[in-house]
């Protein structure tokens, strides 16, 4: 599973995403307005999925608009 899902596709500079919580419902891909979020819809295996996560300015909409908590606002240590 790591070499497939690298950490940049599941953590941006601001956010983390659960794909085992995400239910594919896509209203986060509709809510980014920096088309960070992208999809895999396979009819086997969905959910999201970070594109391009450099264009992520922490705006937090994806978190607010997803309700099961796949994405979640990134802890700084």
């Amino acid at each position: 599973r790591q070499r497939f899902f690298k950490r940049e596709h599941t953590n941006t500079a601001f956010v983390s995403l659960d794909t085992k919580r995400c239910e594919a419902c896509w209203k986060c891909m509709n809510t980014c307005t920096k088309g960070v979020i992208g999809r895999i819809n396979l009819p086997w295996h969905k959910h999201i999925r970070f594109i391009n996560g450099s264009e992520c300015t922490g705006c937090l909409k994806c978190v607010k608009i997803c309700k099961v908590g796949a994405i979640s606002k990134l802890i700084k240590e």
